[in-house]
Parts: structure tokens; sequence; C-alpha cells
């Protein structure tokens, strides 16, 4: 990861380790896959998320989206809603493993903002 403070793995956090149940990287973890990597999920969660917080502009890149949901899902399986600033830095192998499954073209990502 680029910068420090994304730099952390999941036996860090007490929230994953509760799910992990022995596994050793909560990618392993039999939830993993389904809820973060499924692009059925995904699109399902996106007409959700249009739903409730409005339309995703058409210039916006799928897998960007996917992206975002993506993490998103993990924040809701993990912490459930975490609010409005409310962030947390994810574990680097769930970050990795979501990118791989939906690169940018460009290799550029945005990384960890801390809320404004």
């Amino acid at each position: 990861m680029p910068t420090l403070t994304e730099c952390r793995c999941c036996h860090n956090y007490a929230a994953i380790r509760v799910k992990m149940n022995g596994i050793q990287c909560m990618t392993d973890h039999p939830g993993f896959a389904p809820n973060c990597l499924n692009i059925h999920v995904l699109e399902a969660s996106m007409w959700e998320y249009m739903q409730h917080d409005g339309p995703i502009g058409d210039e916006v890149p799928q897998n960007s989206v996917y992206r975002y949901l993506a993490y998103r899902r993990f924040v809701y399986v993990v912490w459930h809603r975490l609010g409005k600033k409310n962030r947390k830095v994810l574990p680097s192998c769930v970050v990795l493993a979501i990118r791989r499954a939906f690169p940018d073209p460009t290799g550029t990502y945005t990384g960890f903002k801390f809320p404004i």
C-alpha cells in the first residue's frame, strides 16, 4: 500500500478477528468473495445505493463503482453502518483483493481519505 496509514493487516482489527474463526486472512473467509467480489451481488448493491443516494454518473468507470461498492459491503459485514464522516482504514489484503478483481485500467487508485 502506498502510505503507512493504509498498511494494515486484518489481524489488527478486533471486529475482523472475531469473524475469522481460525482463518489466516479475511480474504479467505467463505463470506468475503460472495459479498465483495461477486458482480451480481454488487449490481444489486448498486441499485440499492442508487435508490438511497441518487444516480451514479455515466462517466464513472464500472470497475470504480464495483470497487466502491465492494469496500462498502465489506464495511457492512464487519462494522455494519459507520455513519457519516466515520471511516475505517480497510485491511491491505481486502483492498488488494478488491483491486485485483476490479482493476483501474491506469493503475490509479484514490486510497484512504480522512473525513473532512
